[in-house]
């Protein structure tokens, strides 16, 4: 039995953007909090002293680079209305130098270090917009990999981040590249049928290139074919909360592994669905804060473009 002060702490915590992990008790949940306050209790410390500081080996900060609070709250508002949490202690900070020509921002952590930090082009200092990132966007798509990394779920990861955009196809297309390999096996391809034509142009004219594009194509319509699988097992399960009465089913989701999302999305009735909530501690808190039939739906006007977007694999409004 979990102390009451101490159970509103934790529901207080999962608000906060701090996430239970699949199993993780009460103690080790706090435990875990703690140490990830302290690393970045000591950050700021050392900012505030040193007024620069070296994480992770080679990224470095300054205390002039912090993102100010009331930037990091736009992203709050957008993660409060889609996933019921607003994270304020991840560190955040604007990064000009070393930086691509189309980079917008990241999110980095450790395996080992209890620290995770996020960084967004210098730019946004000043501005809202650029290019085709929004400063809102962005922060939002960061926190939310923060607050699931004790998940430690990929199929769905970029999916939930990628709900934060006003973009109906980086909405669509944001989970296709998912593991780092992604994007080298979507590229060699590329490359390989431009050096077939090169060879064919100026060299070989009888070299087939046809091979090539079956190559080129291969892999890309394999992502657009996980993709729409991964999406298909999302709406399944949340059309499943919708139909139970469940207000913000978004929010319940968005605290799921892809397993569990891909039960809820088979189960047939709502009896089903009861045992879920007594599995460990995040259901627990899940049950709490989003299953009470007072809980208010959140929603943020400026989502209403989704009102018309559908799902692909049912034609269901997508929300």
């Amino acid at each position: 039995m979990i102390p009451e002060e101490t159970w509103r702490k934790i529901l207080a915590l999962d608000a906060a953007g701090f996430l239970p992990g699949p199993g993780e008790s009460a103690e080790t949940f706090l435990s875990r909090v703690q140490a990830i306050t302290d690393a970045e209790t000591s950050l700021q410390e050392k900012l505030a002293t040193e007024g620069s500081a070296t994480v992770f080996e080679s990224i470095h900060l300054s205390r002039e680079d912090a993102i100010p609070p009331e930037i990091i709250e736009e992203a709050g508002d957008l993660t409060e209305t889609l996933y019921g949490f607003r994270a304020r202690h991840v560190p955040g900070f604007f990064l000009s130098r070393d930086v691509g020509l189309l980079w917008g921002g990241c999110m980095i952590g450790d395996t080992v270090e209890p620290l995770a930090v996020f960084l967004i082009r210098g730019v946004f200092r000043t501005r809202e917009r650029w290019l085709f990132y929004n400063r809102r966007e962005l922060q939002a798509h960061e926190l939310c990999h923060s607050m699931r990394q004790p998940l430690h779920d990929v199929e769905l990861e970029e999916f939930f981040a990628y709900r934060t955009s006003p973009s109906r196809l980086r909405r669509y297309l944001g989970n296709c590249f998912i593991r780092d390999y992604d994007a080298i096996l979507f590229v060699i391809p590329t490359l390989l049928l431009l050096a077939a034509q090169i060879v064919q142009s100026f060299l070989l004219p009888r070299l087939p290139v046809w091979p090539f594009w079956i190559l080129a194509l291969a892999y890309p319509v394999w992502l657009l074919v996980r993709n729409q699988r991964a999406r298909n097992r999302y709406f399944r399960a949340e059309r499943n909360l919708t139909r139970w009465g469940i207000l913000r089913p978004r929010a319940v989701l968005f605290r799921c592994t892809t397993p569990e999302i891909i039960e809820i999305g088979r189960m047939k009735q709502m009896e089903e669905f009861a045992p879920l909530l007594e599995r460990d501690l995040r259901w627990r808190v899940i049950a709490a804060r989003f299953l009470n039939a007072s809980e208010t739906a959140a929603e943020d006007s400026e989502l209403k473009h989704d009102d018309h977007e559908k799902s692909p694999d049912t034609g269901d409004p997508i929300p």
